[in-house]
């Protein structure tokens, strides 16, 4: 069987999703609710005020591969995709499969930070807002995976390979626009502190 694998590719929205507590576990169950094979990778964002904590957040926080831009959160995605040879040396596209996994990594506020009940409510939003932007992000990708294997199914052995990255442009196209039309999310509520 030949294997077809594009590296994890980033995508990247702002995002942050507090896991300590059980209402910010409970916003990400929810956000990501639905959609198998996703990995949050937490990072920890400690400080005494949300204005420490929101330079915690920025001095940890990725890079957007698309804009250059430092943004709270990554979500990148590791599409496979493979096909039976025959016993000719051909190809059974019919038979093609597409693997579909996504990892978000993203803050976690240390249980050491202090925030008032008011900064608390304004995280909490934050992470709700940002996680619902993100979710739109990573089922977007596992909605369409199956657009992938309909290119391969209806290309050649020879040509297989290349629909199959055209299609996942298209996505990177997509993802490219939703961020542009969402200021990575900050549209959306996903702003901390609450300017």
């Amino acid at each position: 069987m030949r294997e077809h694998a594009l590296p994890i590719r980033p995508l990247v929205a702002l995002l942050a999703i507090a896991g300590l507590t059980s209402q910010s576990s409970a916003q990400a169950n929810i956000a990501f609710a639905g959609i198998p094979d996703v990995t949050i990778d937490y990072y920890p964002v400690d400080g005494g005020d949300a204005m420490a904590i929101r330079r915690a957040i920025d001095a940890a926080r990725p890079t957007d591969a698309h804009d250059g831009r430092r943004v709270d959160a990554l979500s990148s995605w590791d599409l496979r995709w493979s096909w039976p040879r025959t016993r000719r040396g051909g190809c059974d596209l019919a038979a093609a499969t597409v693997r579909y996994k996504a990892t978000v990594r993203m803050p976690q506020l240390a249980a050491t930070a202090r925030l008032t009940a008011t900064e608390r409510a304004d995280w909490d939003r934050y992470v709700a807002a940002l996680a619902r932007h993100e979710a739109g992000h990573v089922r977007y990708t596992y909605r369409h995976r199956g657009d992938i294997l309909a290119a391969i199914r209806g290309a050649t052995c020879r040509t297989a390979d290349a629909a199959a990255q055209a299609v996942f442009a298209g996505f990177d196209a997509y993802h490219v626009a939703y961020d542009r039309e969402t200021a990575h999310g900050i549209k959306e509520g996903g702003s901390f502190p609450t300017p």
